[in-house]
């Protein structure tokens, strides 16, 4: 990792920072105030479950609240909407892939659009934030702002996403986007905060309307650029660890430091006199105001709405655990004592050296950033995952919303019992069964593989094999139509993208809602006729099999589908694809196992323990819990690194090589008592380990009608994901 935060020491003591400004009082409504927000956040698609839930207990809106002061309870909750909108757009940047392929500035253009009262925001229906901004806040933003505001407002807005789209094309190389002197970054920061679309609201929650042009006018242009400066240099200064971490420019400490050559204290210290400075400079324009009626009373008061937000939001940044992420507020920082965070977007390009500090240096950390606490070390991940203190409850916000209750969530006896109704369908005759449509399946893709290969000089294996495969044998499994596959296929990858979005993006949670409909949709015809005549797949034993005395529902039928199909498809073929890499990217190994069905087994292990589809199971705690590396806190969310663990070499020794004749005994290796964790461990191992095993070894069959596997001219094989994780494409050429 390039930041300075990993690979440089730094250290700095963050100031003792006060204002001799009064903050706002405390609103009786506050709780409804937070609990609507969060309500209407989570109705709208903005936030799912889990986002909800945080932020109505993590203090996130105490900031929002502050700025409302004591105004009517409708403009207040609005401005607290608005504040979440800003709140999730600035998440997905931070956090999210926005830089890929111009997301982030079509966003923009259509939000633009939608700003702007004009029909032609290609997209707008489909982004739950373009269209909750289109349906709902705008139309009663305008309703309520002051005469002539509106086209202010508009250009606010557009500003911070300019902003936004600056900073992200810096990130993705742009060098020349945000080289920005210390004399031209207060602008930047102020619209890259968006103060002006709060100080807009702020007077329009308080029935303002302060002078815009004349003396008076040019004070409350004063008034306010003095504050959104103190604004956004506060967040700077309490963020410039998390800053240092995540190698995030848009900081003023960072712009002072490469400004002035100075030491880091030295450039923390120069931030803190500008911030106050610009607080003296706010007082005095205060104390100059002229008299108290008329236009001169509507300043005074807008003065001392922004006095108020300035002391409440420095004494929401000395406190909030969003920027203090050693677990409590500490003066001193050391970055060698900063807990690395799987939010990091370069973290996904290459996770692996990052496990290995986790594993050294934070085998038990608290990622504020992901909301979880993480375990690495292979002991914690697998008493984690047998232990049945921690609890599979995550699954209520993880794909609860999606499908329903289903295995993944149960516990107990509840799971045993649903477990044993599919468990069948995965061993024995069951299993030999599957084996000729596996084998089959994999003949005919493999030999269109080839004739690309022939035809074109190379071919995608990702979309001319490893997709294909594995959704054609679980609808064997399930008894659906074979030919429907393609048509399966994206539902499944979008349910599979909504379970992993570890980051809560609208457009993707929204994306996996409408697959599970369309899903369902297609599923209830053949629930209806398995449960009129029942087969002898795996389908018909859901429809027909009764558990503790009733049988499934419909949704629960459906839901269990839909969990068969992501875990069975999607994991299948991403664990493919990988497991090909290896073999292009190890020949003298591709070329032993093609000749040997023992070894191309033992090479498929042993890429599901180098190279897992899953990198991450997600559990919570149903109360305190001891492991090796430290306690657990009840009702924690805790994010076991499957793939860490699997490279721990505590356990494993040279666990970054991929060695073929590591696993000494095949059979165990696709069991519960397999020594690496790419199935999981314990109550919830993997249901279709056997299954998966079966699919393994069809790559024989590509070997043989593709010899000589190697990447074609140009191409590299680039992986990227956190919980689930491959890569997009295979393009390969072979010796025909």
């Amino acid at each position: 990792m390039a930041s300075s935060g990993v690979t440089d020491r730094v250290m700095f003591d963050l100031p003792d920072l006060s204002f001799p400004l009064t903050g706002a009082f405390p609103r009786d409504d506050a709780l409804d105030l937070v609990r609507e927000v969060c309500e209407w956040s989570h109705l709208h698609g903005l936030v799912g479950p889990r986002g909800r839930d945080r932020m109505e207990t993590s203090g996130i809106l105490d900031v929002g609240l502050a700025l409302t002061g004591g105004g009517e309870q409708e403009r207040a909750l609005l401005l607290m909407q608005w504040f979440v909108w800003t709140l999730v757009l600035d998440d997905r940047v931070d956090d999210g892939q926005w830089a890929d392929d111009g997301v982030l500035k079509r966003f923009a253009q259509r939000a633009l659009c939608v700003l702007r009262g004009r029909h032609d925001a290609d997209g707008a229906d489909e982004d739950p934030m373009l269209k909750v901004l289109a349906e709902d806040l705008l139309p009663r933003t305008r309703r309520l702002l002051a005469s002539g505001k509106e086209a202010a407002f508009v250009g606010h807005v557009g500003r911070h996403l300019e902003a936004q789209c600056r900073m992200v094309g810096h990130r993705v190389g742009q060098a020349d986007t945000l080289v920005l002197t210390l004399e031209e970054y207060p602008a930047f920061r102020a619209d890259l905060f968006g103060v002006d679309i709060l100080f807009d609201l702020i007077e329009l929650v308080h029935e303002l309307q302060p002078p815009n042009t004349g003396v008076l006018g040019a004070g409350v242009s004063r008034l306010r650029a003095c504050a959104g400066d103190v604004l956004g240099w506060v967040n700077d200064l309490y963020s410039l660890e998390k800053d240092l971490l995540l190698g995030e420019h848009a900081n003023l400490v960072k712009v002072a430091h490469r400004q002035w050559g100075c030491s880091w204290q030295q450039a923390v210290d120069g931030v803190r006199d500008m911030i106050c400075d610009r607080v003296s400079a706010f007082e005095k324009e205060r104390s100059q105001l002229p008299g108290t009626g008329g236009e001169a009373a509507e300043v005074r008061r807008l003065a001392e709405v922004l006095a108020a937000a300035m002391a409440d939001v420095l004494a929401w940044h000395q406190t909030s655990s969003r920027y203090h992420w050693h677990g409590r507020p500490v003066a001193a920082v050391d970055t060698r004592r900063t807990p690395p965070s799987l939010m990091w977007t370069q973290f996904e390009r290459d996770p692996f050296p990052v496990y290995a500090r986790l594993r050294a240096h934070f085998p038990l950390m608290r990622d504020e950033p992901l909301d979880a606490w993480v375990v690495s070390r292979y002991r914690d991940v697998r008493a984690a995952l047998c232990d049945p203190r921690f609890t599979s409850d995550n699954y209520s916000w993880q794909s609860g919303p999606m499908v329903g209750r289903i295995l993944l969530e149960m516990n107990g006896s509840e799971h045993t019992a649903h477990r044993a109704v599919m468990s069948p369908a995965f061993r024995g005759r069951a299993l030999t069964a599957l084996r000729g449509a596996a084998f089959d399946a994999a003949e005919e893709l493999a030999g269109r593989a080839a004739e690309e290969v022939r035809l074109q000089g190379s071919t995608d294996l990702v979309t001319s094999f490893c997709q294909g495969l594995p959704i054609r044998v679980m609808t064997a499994v399930l008894g659906l139509p074979v030919d429907d596959a393609p048509r399966l296929r994206p539902w499944y990858n979008a349910g599979m993208s909504f379970v992993a979005d570890h980051r809560q993006d609208p457009a993707t949670l929204q994306r996996g809602l409408d697959a599970s409909k369309a899903l369902f949709a297609y599923l209830e015809p053949h629930i209806d006729a398995r449960r009129a005549e029942p087969g002898d797949d795996l389908l018909s034993a859901l429809c027909t099999r009764e558990i503790d005395g009733r049988l499934l529902t419909d949704r629960e039928v459906q839901g269990t589908c839909s969990l068969l199909l992501a875990a069975g498809a999607d994991t299948s073929e991403k664990a493919l694809a990988l497991f090909l890499t290896n073999l292009v990217e190890h020949p003298d190994t591709q070329t032993a196992v093609a000749d040997s069905p023992d070894l191309l087994e033992a090479a498929w292990a042993e890429s599901l323990r180098r190279d897992p589809p899953t990198h991450v199971i997600v559990r919570q705690t149903a109360q305190a819990v001891d492991l090796p590396s430290g306690t657990v806190p009840a009702g924690s969310t805790v994010a076991c690194l499957l793939a860490s663990a699997n490279r721990d070499p505590e356990f494993f020794s040279d666990p970054d090589r991929f060695d073929v004749h590591r696993p000494e005994r095949i059979d165990r290796e696709f069991a519960a008592s397999a020594t690496h964790l790419a199935f999981g461990a314990g109550r919830h191992f993997c249901l279709g380990a056997h299954l998966a095993r079966l699919l393994g070894q069809t790559v024989s069959v590509l070997l043989r009608h593709l010899p000589g596997l190697q990447w074609a001219d140009g191409f590299t094989p680039v992986p990227h994901g956190l919980i689930s994780r491959t890569t997009p494409h295979l393009k390969v050429t072979a010796r025909l």
